[in-house]
């Protein structure tokens, strides 16, 4: 049986999931303010915010999902956002945590945004399994768009800061 999903899904699935998965887990309000496509091309890291985050620094996590449909979830957080979001699920005092804990927090964050789209796809008749979280983190990433028919960022305003998300879907 084969379905189709039109662009304008996609970009609600991604931005319902997201908020559906901040909601419930930290109680945080979260809204999209943009996006825009870089199919086809390199994709940077999202700019920080050197005013909010002195350390310029953020993490990238990633989680891919293969079935009918094929791609990536990231979250790109800078690390003023990644602490606060770590401190509001687990309870641990921002001073107390530790970077394993956040660098935990980030990826059980992209795994149950990311399972939460793959379950909006599998209503629609689209099935698949996900990937183990990945987390890096780092001052300048560059995504590589080889093999990819569509590459969507989206910005995200989480209790005051900015966060990013990228949906990559595979050719099938």
């Amino acid at each position: 049986m084969s379905h189709s999903v039109t662009t304008e899904q996609l970009l609600d699935f991604v931005s319902k999931s997201l908020t559906k998965v901040l909601k419930t887990m930290a109680w945080a309000e979260c809204e999209l303010i943009g996006f825009e496509s870089y199919s086809g091309s390199q994709s940077l890291s999202p700019k920080l915010d050197p005013e909010k985050d002195g350390s310029s620094r953020m993490f990238a996590a990633s989680v891919g999902f293969a079935g009918d449909l094929n791609g990536v979830c990231y979250l790109f957080l800078d690390d003023a956002f990644a602490y606060y979001i770590a401190n509001i699920i687990t309870g641990i005092d921002l001073e107390k945590l530790e970077e394993d804990t956040v660098r935990d927090v980030c990826g059980e964050l992209t795994n149950m945004f990311a399972g939460t789209f793959k379950n909006t796809l599998a209503d629609l008749g689209l099935p698949s399994t996900l990937t183990i979280p990945t987390v890096m983190q780092g001052k300048r990433m560059a995504i590589s768009t080889a093999g990819t028919s569509s590459q969507t960022r989206f910005a995200f305003e989480v209790d005051g800061y900015r966060i990013h998300a990228d949906l990559l879907l595979a050719n099938n």
